[in-house]
């Protein structure tokens, strides 16, 4: 009897470890759930709101519901989707009625892509990009169909005039920030260029502009040295 009493705290104890070790493994597999899970709300994982993600991974877990849990649910669903929306392009996506939705969200995930847009400045100024190309597309189209009629020939009365102006105010205001925008993401994404100046004096113009080419890694920067 003695024997066995002296053996039982050490099976206590291995009995405690592994009961330690299973915890650790749930918790692991907890965080890696809530993990995929954000990747449902965006590309992207925000440890900011991994308490509301792990809350709605418990009730997305639930196989019954109440009433007020699903409704929960669904506030969750769609607080985690506008948290993130500036990776998941939640908003651009609603930037106008559902059935423009598939095309809005399918030209900015191109863009995103072709650009290797990844900061949130980038992903800001493709949404921007995006959004005015839609704006200025959409009301060049209504502008085709107000000055030409649709069976041929034109017809112009003071109110049509006074929508086509201001139309064309609008059209010319959404192509500027278009363009602006298109040249922000370019110049941003242009690869550094590094010169070393070795004199004692050196004068740069004000308006002096370097083109920047990609070298060869085994090509050394330019030093410049004085004559």
């Amino acid at each position: 009897m003695n024997e066995e009493a002296k053996k039982l705290p050490a099976e206590n104890k291995e009995v405690s470890k592994t009961d330690e070790e299973n915890k650790l493994i749930k918790k692991n597999e907890r965080l890696e759930k809530i993990k995929r899970l954000s990747g449902i709300f965006c590309e992207g994982y925000d440890s900011s709101n991994s308490s509301m993600a792990g809350e709605f991974l418990d009730l997305h877990e639930k196989k019954t519901l109440t009433p007020n849990e699903k409704k929960r649910k669904d506030e969750l669903e769609t607080e985690l989707s506008m948290a993130n929306g500036l990776k998941n392009g939640l908003w651009i996506n609603n930037l106008n009625y559902k059935r423009h939705y598939k095309f809005l969200a399918t030209t900015r995930s191109n863009f995103v892509k072709e650009y290797e847009c990844k900061t949130p400045i980038e992903l800001m100024l493709a949404d921007r990009i995006v959004a005015n190309y839609w704006r200025s597309m959409r009301l060049d189209m209504t502008l085709n169909r107000l000055i030409e009629l649709e069976e041929g020939g034109y017809s112009f009365n003071d109110s049509k005039i006074y929508a086509i102006a201001e139309l064309s105010k609008g059209l010319e205001s959404a192509s500027r920030q278009l363009n602006t925008s298109i040249l922000l993401l370019k110049e941003m994404k242009q690869p550094k260029l590094n010169i070393k100046v070795t004199t004692e004096n050196a004068f740069i113009g004000q308006n002096q502009q370097f083109n920047a080419s990609q070298q060869p890694n085994n090509q050394p920067n330019e030093i410049i040295k004085p004559k």
